[in-house]
């Protein structure tokens, strides 16, 4: 649609071309229509008002044919045109990972949490799902008082929804307007240098070397089982953390020389530091392996946190404020950004070299050197 000046009044008129089929084939009809005003200020708002009503009679036909078509009433009721029509071509619910993939990378957390939706949600296509349904389910998968679950499923659901909102047919994600809930979770705490010594004495391998890089670089649980030989460059381990992985933050790490003595123990049976032993995090039993040690030797929750493998974490945070060393390398070590999580993401490896200097710890008497 145009609009154009005609006459000596200089009333403003509005163009637009339709496409009529004849004998002779398509055919091109342009048709004008007088606005009946000088000012373009209203013409404007004339010419949208046209176009508005030009396309709820296409939407008009186009329904009525998909009516006529399954045999339905050729009326609608109240003379109301339906607020959506589905398109032909609908997004699966199953397909909705990888069309969201093409956008930009999902982390692996936030996939493992779609595949649990896709199979345990009752729907086909992504525009079934209403804000009711949305909400019902988060309130299914996530009971409880913590609502870090909650806040983290949510927020993955929300973000396939949202990168896939134009190949969905949808204004909005059905998650959006669900407001996250109020943290209420503990937090992991640190391991005292006593406690490290009773897991790495009662520890089997691979769990003994695990824990020793784990309290002296504070590496997760993963990311120690997946590291490979090649990542180490003399004393330093130079990796790409699988929580950051979708934004290429990778870390340095100076290996403490208690790591580095006990390296040369294990044995090199492929590319993985621990290929020796089998690596398998759906394994129940493997994923219950660190707890049922910290339960052998009477190490649980308490006032001030609870424990699992992330609290070596916490460990090595702690050291290094106690022995000084500065925030920003410690922080680029961890591979966090940000003061409240543990302002600047550092690879200061001049600075970050002072956790070499941290002081051994104890591995008790009896220590294996297995």
């Amino acid at each position: 649609m145009a609009l154009r000046k005609r006459g000596k009044a200089g009333f403003w008129h509005a163009y637009f071309d339709t496409i009529r089929e004849t004998e002779d084939g398509p055919r091109t009809v342009r048709t004008t229509i007088n606005l009946g005003t000088t000012d373009k200020k209203a013409a404007r708002a004339l010419e949208a008002e046209l176009m508005r009503k030009n396309r709820e009679t296409i939407q008009r036909r186009r329904v009525q044919q998909l009516l006529d078509a399954d045999g339905n009433s050729s009326e609608f009721p109240n003379n109301s045109i339906p607020a959506r029509v589905h398109r032909k071509r609908r997004l699966l619910v199953a397909g909705a990972l990888e069309a969201a993939e093409k956008h930009r990378e999902i982390g692996e957390s936030q996939k493992k949490i779609w595949r649990k939706f896709v199979r345990e949600c009752k729907i086909k296509y992504m525009d079934q799902l209403t804000k009711e349904a949305a909400f019902d389910y988060l309130e299914e998968h996530c009971p409880g008082e913590s609502g870090k679950r909650f806040n983290n499923v949510r927020s993955a659901l929300h973000t396939v929804y949202k990168m896939t909102l134009m190949e969905s047919g949808l204004a909005e994600s059905p998650f959006e307007k669900i407001p996250q809930r109020r943290l209420c979770s503990r937090h992991q705490r640190p391991f005292t240098e006593k406690e490290f010594t009773r897991i790495y004495k009662a520890a089997p391998q691979p769990w003994k070397i695990a824990s020793l890089i784990a309290w002296h670089t504070g590496m997760r649980e993963k990311d120690i089982f997946v590291a490979r030989w090649d990542n180490i460059t003399g004393d330093v381990l130079e990796t790409v953390p699988s929580k950051t992985k979708r934004f290429g933050r990778g870390v340095q790490i100076p290996l403490h020389p208690q790591i580095m003595e006990k390296l040369q123990t294990i044995p090199r049976v492929n590319e993985r530091i621990l290929g020796a032993w089998p690596y398998n995090p759906n394994d129940i039993k493997f994923r219950r392996a660190f707890g049922d040690i910290l339960d052998s030797v009477g190490i649980k929750d308490d006032a001030r946190g609870i424990v699992n493998f992330n609290s070596f974490r916490n460990s090595l945070i702690t050291s290094c404020d106690e022995h000084d060393v500065p925030r920003h390398a410690t922080k680029g070590i961890v591979g966090q950004r940000s003061d409240r999580m543990t302002d600047l993401y550092s690879h200061d490896l001049e600075s970050a070299r002072k956790i070499q200097q941290l002081p051994y710890v104890d591995l008790g008497e009896t220590e294996e050197n297995a």
